[in-house]
């Protein structure tokens, strides 16, 4: 009985490709590395009567997209948000370390509310970064210039 126990679990352990130590079969590559995109808005004084609303996309040098989002979807994924924390939230998303591009699009409501932006689509702002393994670029979103909505923090 034990003799057929080890060949079963022998057998296992060589399917999967798993050694004695743990882990992958040797060889296997390395976990990529990542570091983190940390967004925050200008500060502003007081609020925008109509609103805002940002569209922040994350994509390789070559458009291939990594994440993206509205900012209003943002903020109320972290529970049920003030008016203060559409000005005060920070998005943090993991990605991969390297060359990286940040898209975006800042629109303001005059009269009628902010057109939304459309996340998949062509937005205005474009900022190329340098992700470092394990580290963080600040990014702020500006509504001053809306073709250059996006710099460095």
């Amino acid at each position: 009985m034990k003799k057929t126990y080890i060949i079963a679990v022998l057998s296992v352990v060589s399917a999967f490709g798993l050694s004695a130590c743990g882990g992958g079969a040797s060889g296997s590559p390395a976990p990529a590395e990542t570091g983190t995109i940390a967004v925050n808005i200008e500060p502003v004084e007081g609020f925008f009567i109509e609103g805002f609303e940002v569209g922040i996309r994350f994509e390789t040098p070559d458009g291939t997209p990594i994440s993206s989002t509205l900012w209003s979807d943002f903020v109320t994924s972290q529970g049920d948000p003030e008016l203060e924390d559409f000005y005060t939230s920070v998005l943090e998303e993991t990605v991969p370390a390297g060359e990286l591009i940040v898209i975006g699009e800042a629109n303001v409501g005059i009269g009628p509310g902010p057109v939304t932006p459309d996340i998949d689509g062509e937005m205005r702002c474009r900022l190329p970064v340098t992700v470092p393994a394990n580290g963080t670029v600040a990014v702020e979103v500006t509504f001053s210039d809306p073709d250059n909505c996006l710099r460095l923090a």
